[in-house]
């Protein structure tokens, strides 16, 4: 009990100081945020529903030390890129922040449960990874959105250039009708041309955006258009078509996979339902696994093999169209 209220009030003492470190930054970025919406309001004239920022936040921690480190360091503009994908509010420095301390406090809830080093660590690699998978998952959804929306978008875009509309206005068409994250982009594309952005380097920057390959497809398809002409009406059509034949072939092999991909999930648990099994019924048992040497190189050795099973199965049950 008293190692847990310390854990505790560390934990708390903290996420207090972080707070406090950061309050001013916040401030400012809000109202530089506010500030960037007013202008863009005023000046290209979107609605607010569809109003997106045309640069987010340089910065990249809200701690100015930290923040001059991470400049420093390419693999921090991929994380920035890789946050910005997943239209999360965080920078940098919160996501590396809150994997440190998952990180630090994983391995002392399981230094508080178990002596031997080598469950402290994986804790330890585990927890520290949950943010950098929330930042994933999230941006995995948003794309999975985006895809889905696309043939629709696709379709609007034609039907309008039919009727007479220019291709600019149809940016702003698919900006105010279509739901987000698809609105979003493409509102966002339509704010760089109005600012003098070409629709070139325009497009370009959506595919940098959402790097889906039927977005690059189709993008790749409106630029040759540009600069050979064609009917891009028809080229639209055909790419919304194959967009939706792709999400039926998809689907059909995700009904063919559905047995195999149950049993390699049964498989990799099933050692984990075991172990908790064995533990329940007899708690010694397992200890000389975990505690001796030999034990941990063994429980090592089982956990890098069930990983690169895992991997095996998954990328034999991916099938790229």
């Amino acid at each position: 009990m008293i190692g847990f209220f310390v854990f505790f009030s560390c934990l708390c003492a903290v996420y207090t100081i972080y707070l406090f470190s950061t309050r001013q930054a916040v401030a400012r970025r809000e109202l530089t945020k506010r500030r960037l919406s007013e202008a863009l309001e005023d000046e290209v004239g979107l609605p607010s529903p569809a109003r997106v920022q045309l640069e987010r936040s340089a910065a990249l921690s809200e701690i100015p030390w930290l923040d001059q480190l991470l400049r420093q360091n390419e693999m921090a503009a991929e994380l920035k890129r890789f946050i910005e994908q997943a239209a999360l509010r965080l920078t940098v420095g919160r996501l590396l922040t809150a994997s440190l301390l998952a990180t630090v406090l994983g391995m002392l809830m399981t230094a508080m449960l178990a002596s031997a080093t080598l469950p402290i660590i994986l804790t330890g690699v585990v927890t520290g990874a949950v943010p950098f998978l929330h930042v994933w998952r999230k941006r995995k959804q948003r794309f999975d959105k985006f895809l889905a929306d696309l043939p629709e978008a696709l379709d609007m875009i034609s039907r309008a250039l039919i009727s007479g509309q220019g291709f600019q206005s149809t940016l702003r068409l698919i900006a105010d009708e279509m739901p987000e994250p698809i609105a979003g982009e493409f509102a966002r594309v339509y704010e760089e041309q109005t600012l003098g952005l070409s629709v070139k380097a325009a497009l370009r920057n959506l595919i940098e955006r959402v790097p889906i390959l039927e977005l690059r497809m189709c993008v790749i398809a409106v630029l040759v258009q540009r600069d050979t002409g064609g009917n891009l009406a028809e080229i639209l059509d055909v790419s919304a078509e194959t967009i939706r034949g792709r999400f039926r072939i998809k689907e059909d092999l995700k009904t063919l996979t559905t047995s195999s991909r149950l049993s390699a999930a049964v498989l990799c648990a099933l050692p984990f339902f075991v172990v908790l099994v064995i533990s329940w019924l007899n708690p010694e048992y397992l200890n000389p696994l975990f505690f001796d040497p030999r034990g941990q190189r063994l429980l090592l050795t089982a956990i890098t093999l069930q990983i690169s099973g895992l991997l095996l199965v998954r990328k034999i049950l991916r099938i790229r169209i």
